[in-house]
């Protein structure tokens, strides 16, 4: 691992991932009510013009709106996060390669 990567870590995951969360299941950043809450991805799409990928989730009222979905309802990956504390810091908001990151923080340990 580079210094950078350690400082990217540092920056945009400094909380250990939650490990009671269930395969396909992480935290997203606030709802449009500021509220943090526990989702599963529904949906994996392309993005538009062939950029990162997007995300329908769902908690269990539903469809969440995050106030980010693009016109087809998905979230870019950068809105969620594998732990809570993050989450409600919005530690890597606009940064989409935060599980990278992480899989480079744990083989590390």
């Amino acid at each position: 691992m580079t210094d950078r990567e350690r400082e990217l870590i540092a920056a945009y995951i400094p909380s250990p991932r939650d490990e009671t969360l269930e395969p396909g299941c992480e935290y997203y950043v606030k709802d449009t009510a500021a509220r943090v809450q526990r989702v599963w991805v529904t949906t994996i799409n392309p993005g538009s013009a062939g950029e990162d990928l997007v995300y329908r989730v769902r908690n269990d009222r539903g469809i969440v709106r995050t106030g980010h979905e693009d016109r087809h309802g998905s979230i870019p990956k950068w809105v969620m996060y594998d732990n809570k504390e993050d989450c409600r810091n919005d530690t890597h908001s606009c940064y989409s390669r935060w599980e990278y990151l992480r899989k480079l923080q744990e083989e590390e340990m």
